[in-house]
């Protein structure tokens, strides 16, 4: 077996760029930088633009390039005008690139300027603790990442690196993951790559009720762990013990878990379209239509073991079902309230009066009932889920409105077929039947 500083040594030359990559990157940096301080003095509230994101931090991967200007905004702006200026700004300084609009705690411009992703965003200039605006810590990260010694920086990009590999690297809302800042604040705590996979391998939550925690060091009242759901931190501690008894390098470039192909047949998938939403206005609704679905399965009998979201990130996604099982018996047992409750067991037995088949009371006095099912096949009770004939699913509006019109229920033969015309559905075929990593 690999020993663990042999690995690390062979992955290190792979995680640090070359000096071409950093020679381009920094000629595209100096140039967007310059085109958005020029664009910023045409706005007498702007306070100047500087460089942030993993370049300007050096923690950046090949490949993987965050290039953040920052465009500095008086303080006494209003909101208004602080998006409203951001954006023309971000406007005039990407003239000729491809860009868009894209969305957090306010609207921000992202270009691709010669391959690499730019994001031109606004915030306020203040003092540290003065926020304004979320952006605002974000030049406070730099200087503080900026900080870390070049041996620490690798240690980052090392981090960054197994992350990706693990999937679990990314705040936003269709990862849930890690960001970038709490990898490179996870070194700054632990103080290298190796410590920071031993921590996870031990990790126990604090006692404040959230299973995951970490106090931003540019603000402690901000919780960086608030981004990261229990799936992502599960599989980071998993792939951690698995990397520490195991080292390899190939667990840099992907670490799963074991495929269970014979589990597809077993898989349901509600499959639609639907308008096009940003990514995370998309994967937000996905998540909360795909629990309420589910919710809505399950209080008529049907246990989902597994649910996940699918998409193209485009007009098409899919809720996808692992189910306990696909079909129930005729009959379903009720139980009502004890019979000192007149007007609660009056109100059981008459909700229940045109399906009863049986009634009866057991030895704890309660009053109890055999009923008809309305559905006992799944695929009939998800066709009537999302036509909207068996009652309110309290999904999101948008994608509720794009399952009435197209959704199609598919398992089996019909889902192999879908899945491998649409490369995104295979994949999450693929994820929904797949282990966890680390528990070979």
């Amino acid at each position: 077996m690999t020993s663990l500083p042999r690995t690390l040594a062979q992955v290190e030359r792979l995680v640090i760029p070359t000096l071409e990559d950093e020679a381009k990157i920094n000629l595209v940096a100096r140039r967007l930088l310059a085109r958005t301080r020029k664009a910023a003095r045409r706005f007498s509230e702007t306070r100047g633009a500087l460089l942030g994101g993993s370049f300007a931090k050096g923690t950046w991967l090949p490949g993987h390039v965050d290039l953040d200007i920052f465009v500095r905004i008086d303080a006494s702006t209003n909101e208004q005008a602080f998006e409203m200026i951001g954006l023309e700004v971000g406007r005039i300084a990407t003239i000729g690139y491809p860009r868009g609009k894209k969305f957090a705690q306010h609207p921000y411009t992202e270009a691709t300027v010669e391959g690499v992703r730019v994001n031109i965003v606004p915030c306020y200039d203040v003092k540290r603790g003065e926020w304004k605006s979320a952006a605002d810590r974000s030049p406070f990260h730099v200087k503080l990442i900026e900080a870390l010694p070049q041996r620490g920086k690798t240690q980052v990009r090392l981090l960054k690196k197994f992350m990706h590999a693990v999937g679990v690297y990314g705040a936003e809302i269709q990862k849930q993951g890690f960001s970038g800042y709490v990898a490179e604040v996870l070194v700054m705590e632990h103080g290298s790559f190796e410590s920071v996979l031993k921590w996870f391998a031990d990790y126990k939550p604090e006692s404040n009720g959230r299973i995951f925690t970490l106090p931003d060091p540019v603000d402690k009242g901000r919780d960086l762990g608030i981004a990261v759901s229990g799936e992502s931190l599960g599989r980071m501690v998993l792939a951690s013990r698995e990397f520490l008894r195991h080292p390899a390098a190939a667990s840099f470039s992907e670490m799963s878990g074991k495929r269970r192909p014979v589990l597809r047949g077993e898989v349901i998938a509600v499959v639609f379209s639907h308008k096009r939403l940003s990514e995370d206005t998309l994967w937000g609704e996905l998540r909360k239509t795909s629990k309420h679905v589910v919710r809505h399965l399950e209080v008529r009998g049907f246990a989902i073991a597994r649910s996940m979201c699918a998409s193209d990130n485009g007009e098409r996604s899919a809720i996808l079902l692992v189910p306990e099982f696909v079909e129930l018996p005729a009959l379903e047992q009720r139980v009502g309230p004890t019979v000192d409750r007149r007007k609660d067991v009056e109100a059981f037995l008459s909700a229940n009066a045109k399906d009863s088949r049986l009634v009866w009371v057991d030895d704890d006095a309660r009053v109890r009932l055999l009923r008809a099912r309305s559905y006992t096949k799944l695929a009939d009770l998800l066709a009537a889920t999302v036509r909207g004939d068996a009652g309110p699913v309290g999904a999101s509006k948008e994608l509720e409105a794009g399952m009435r019109r197209s959704a199609r229920i598919l398992r089996g033969a019909s889902l192999g077929r879908a899945a491998f015309s649409m490369k995104w559905l295979q994949d999450g075929v693929r994820e929904i039947t797949s282990d966890a990593v680390g528990t070979r």
